[in-house]
């Protein structure tokens, strides 16, 4: 591939993205610089569906390189970089969560993105120039992706809005947003802020979608000019026939009604026995290639669930558990449960359930953050558990995956900004919160919320 430049003044600094320097074998690949924070971001998809996948199978790995900043990371015994820090599993679910919603739903093909860390200056984000670099990658390459996207970050210092503000001048500031989308739709959002009014969070939404529309319009230019022609890619579907066929015979009445039964077990069984009248169906008629089929038709049921949901609730204000728009479910506190702990919070709300455990040590207990970008100490940690019984599954329990890592970070932005100065409360506090019952995910995204 030939070596090409292109560059795009953004928020007083340049974005530069090349092609055809690194990485050549990929199917996309680019170096994406903004002051000296240089990233590299490749793109690869495998021709043919992946088998036994009930699900889009893309990889998102971002990895941090110590050498990036001039660090030698380890012990005295051990200087490869091991497992990814907090820091680089939030980063990668967030670039995963900005590009997913862009792919069919139905792709079986196996997708990666890595994005690796190359060089960082201390004051430009890598977190924006990653999700920049994902974009230009996959639009560059023969991944059938319907972007691109573009990002930005969106800080509000001494009350003005500031377009990717240098890291150091986010400590003084009141908000930290960052924003990624197309050039006329947001997608992507991931805020912490220190209880600023509804109003301004707004005005920054479209301070951030104005100038993200730039770099997005800005790699589609880029893709013109290089990109490769985008495969075919490998969809769960059936014929026709065969589709129209399970929407006619299962897709009726009778799986709304399923839908809107208020009790959760009695709407699972009731959904479950649709789907057993679906598996029946296909045995009797196209016991040749049942597996497949089989799949497609519980593909069908869900995309067909989610249809009807999602109309009820913009038409109807109709809810599947009955409640209204602006309805809560039931919630319950109770504090001090725990004997010997210093402290016990039990939130129920319907069939969600939490346990928070409140932990305090001395000022030397606070965790040593020793990442690519920073050195500094926690007196709050906040962990998040997700053990399988609480959805009434069973499963592995190999640690904390990236959804807990997550989660134990958006409780730990909510609650920052209201904890006491250390001046004021200086010990360290690990709060542990544990899921003991939770809707099923599926129920989640059909608006049980």
């Amino acid at each position: 591939m030939e070596e090409k430049k292109w560059t795009l003044q953004i928020g007083g600094r340049e974005l530069r993205i090349e092609t055809g320097v690194l990485a050549k074998q990929a199917s996309g690949a680019v170096k994406v610089s903004y002051g000296d924070t240089v990233v590299l971001a490749t793109a690869v998809m495998k021709t043919g569906a992946a088998s036994n996948m009930g699900y889009f199978p893309l990889m998102v790995d971002y990895e941090e390189r110590y050498y990036a900043a001039g660090k030698i990371k380890g012990s005295r015994f051990i200087k490869r970089e091991g497992r990814p820090s907090d820091d680089a599993v939030l980063t990668g679910r967030m670039i995963d969560r900005s590009i997913r919603p862009l792919f069919n739903g139905r792709m079986r093909n196996e997708v990666q993105v890595i994005i690796t860390v190359l060089s960082i200056d201390g004051e430009n984000d890598p977190d924006i120039v990653s999700i920049i670099a994902a974009s230009a990658a996959l639009s560059i390459s023969n991944v059938p992706w319907n972007g691109p996207i573009g990002a930005v970050k969106v800080g509000k210092i001494n009350g003005e809005l500031v377009l990717n503000p240098i890291n150091g001048d986010l400590k003084d500031g009141d908000l930290n947003l960052v924003i990624a989308g197309t050039e006329d739709k947001t997608n992507m959002i991931e805020a912490a802020a220190k209880e600023i009014p509804e109003e301004d969070i707004l005005e920054a939404f479209e301070f951030g979608q104005n100038a993200l529309s730039k770099i997005a319009k800005f790699i589609k230019d880029i893709q013109k000019e290089s990109g490769k022609e985008k495969s075919e890619p490998a969809l769960l579907q059936g014929d026709a026939e065969f589709e129209k066929k399970i929407k006619d015979l299962f897709a009726t009445e009778k799986l709304e009604q399923a839908l809107y039964i208020k009790e959760k077990k009695e709407m699972e069984k009731a959904v479950g026995e649709i789907k057993d009248e679906v598996l029946e169906y296909i045995k009797e008629n196209h016991p040749e290639d049942f597996d497949k089929r089989k799949d497609i038709a519980n593909l069908i049921l869900d995309e067909v669930c989610d249809e009807m949901v999602h109309k009820n609730i913009i038409e109807s204000d109709k809810r599947p558990d009955g409640r209204g728009l602006k309805e809560v479910r039931k919630i319950t506190i109770q504090t001090g449960i725990l004997p010997r702990t210093h402290g016990t919070g039990l939130f129920t709300r319907g069939e969600t359930q939490a346990l928070t455990v409140t932990t305090l040590g001395s000022p030397g207990d606070e965790q040593i953050i020793d990442t690519m970008e920073v050195d500094m100490k926690k007196r709050y940690i906040h962990h998040y558990n997700f053990p399988p019984f609480s959805v009434g599954e069973v499963r592995f329990m190999r640690g904390p995956g990236r959804r807990e890592i997550g989660h134990g970070a958006l409780a730990e932005k909510a609650l920052i900004p209201v904890l006491p100065s250390k001046e004021e409360f200086p010990y360290t506090m690990l709060l542990v919160s544990e899921v003991l019952e939770s809707q099923h995910y599926l129920l989640w995204m059909l608006g049980y919320r």
